[in-house]
């Protein structure tokens, strides 16, 4: 008997053995603790014993969206409204998923109907406040922020909500009244460090920020994110490229919201990527694509149909997730890119990699493992933030936001010295960042004479 018949059999004992009340609390628990295939098969089993229960249909859709499918979450829990109109709790997860998903218009409706079923329903009022301040709405969202604070007075993400709100008007010594108040609450607040070390930044007061990090690295002096910061901050001992560490903490924590966030910052490189993959015509019924730092998989989406065989490649296991459910990879890997792409040789007819590199000083190493990854005469395409000519000695100079940038210089001796033929470097904007573009470069290179 295979592993997944024993797995079909382990549930169907367990649903006989227990009540469906305690089956579905068993569910639960698996939900919470991320187990979600077992969660799943639960929730499966239940619905099909009663289909209309809005309990199993509001955590099976809840369960949905965590997998990568938001779309069929969010179906499932508006039939879990449909059966009982008037459940909060479902009415709040529909607009977290549409906070997450980039659709804060649709969130704010559903936060503002739980308040109007019930007005002391404490998470709306935050979440709230937090679409708000998304959507610019910065006044109101304070005065929602505060209410969450009024019944929640301990709850530390009130307070970094708020300071979120205060920062985005400028109103720099509120903000950081309400981060420290953050992490006196919970010291363990990475994200209100970030802010707060940053808010500083933003204040011309760098000493601050590095003290900010100081304070934090106290607390988790092993914290990838700190560290990496701190070398930012301090301009001292910058590691050539983000530690792994850096990166799959930082996008787990990220891809449930990656999608929705990008959104809003008008993110262009993607579609970049595939304008020029496109100008190269490539050949659908044989190439084989390796997108390497595929995130939840939007470049992966747009080039799909445009090659034979894609494999994505990402450090982050909650990103893989959310590009598993695109259903677009035939395979997804997880694995730093430099690393595998040393392991296989001539593998690959393209190779693509959106805004991945900006986590990258030090090319070379990246750099000459594609090319070794590359069929003789297979492409290379990829974006990265720009530098002046300038501003760095090295070609390339870690920032205080934590992300690198290079010169175009340094960018044609390095695909040189590696084999490429450039075939154009394209300045253009990839997305916008607090309002502002962010300038980097679209490079085409081929591995014509390539030396691997």
């Amino acid at each position: 008997m295979n592993s997944q018949t024993d797995h079909q059999d382990l549930v169907e004992e367990t649903l006989q053995a227990f009540t469906l009340e305690d089956a579905l609390k068993l569910a639960m628990h698996l939900h919470y603790e991320n187990e979600y295939e077992s969660a799943e098969d639960i929730y499966r089993k239940l619905l099909e014993v009663d289909p209309e229960n809005p309990n199993y249909l509001h955590f099976f859709g809840l369960l949905r969206h965590q997998q990568g499918y938001s779309e069929e979450g969010i179906n499932w829990i508006k039939k879990a409204l449909e059966q009982e109109p008037d459940y909060i709790d479902a009415e709040n997860n529909l607009g977290n998923i549409y906070m997450q998903t980039g659709h804060p218009d649709l969130a704010e409706q559903s936060y503002r109907r739980v308040i109007d079923i019930a007005p002391k329903f404490v998470l709306a009022y935050g979440n709230l406040g937090v679409v708000l301040n998304d959507l610019g709405h910065y006044h109101e969202a304070i005065k929602y922020l505060l209410k969450a604070i009024d019944f929640e007075p301990t709850a530390a993400h009130n307070y970094h909500n708020l300071g979120n709100a205060y920062r985005n008007i400028k109103y720099y010594g509120d903000a950081v009244g309400m981060f420290n108040k953050s992490i006196e609450l919970n010291p363990l607040d990475a994200n209100a460090y970030l802010r707060l070390s940053r808010t500083f930044y933003l204040m011309g007061e760098i000493e601050n920020s590095i003290d900010v990090l100081k304070r934090w690295l106290n607390y988790d002096p092993e914290n990838p994110i700190a560290l990496h910061m701190y070398a930012a901050y301090t301009n001292t001992n910058a590691p050539a490229r983000a530690s792994d560490a850096y990166v799959s903490e930082t996008f787990d924590s990220f891809a449930d919201s990656f999608d929705g966030v990008l959104k809003r910052l008008e993110y262009e490189a993607p579609f970049l990527v595939k304008k020029a993959l496109q100008q190269v015509d490539p050949d659908f019924n044989s190439w084989q694509l390796l997108d390497i730092g595929c995130g939840t998989g939007l470049c992966g989406a747009l080039v799909r149909p445009m090659v034979k065989r894609l494999v994505g490649v990402d450090l982050s296991s909650r990103m893989l997730e959310r590009a598993k459910a695109r259903a677009i990879y035939d395979e997804l890997i997880k694995s730093e890119l430099t690393e595998y792409c040393s392991q296989i040789k001539a593998v690959y007819d393209v190779i693509t990699c959106v805004d991945t590199f900006c986590y990258f000083g030090d090319l070379t190493g990246a750099v000459q493992a594609a090319a070794r990854a590359l069929k003789p005469k297979g492409w290379f395409i990829f974006t990265l933030e720009k530098l002046e000519e300038s501003d760095s000695a090295d070609g390339f100079r870690l920032h205080l936001h934590g992300r690198y940038s290079h010169t175009e210089t340094y960018l044609r001796t390095l695909l040189t010295q590696a084999g490429f033929s450039i075939h154009g470097i394209e300045t253009a904007v990839l997305r916008k960042e607090r309002g502002e573009q962010v300038t980097g470069m679209v490079v085409t290179a081929s591995n014509d004479n390539s030396l691997n």
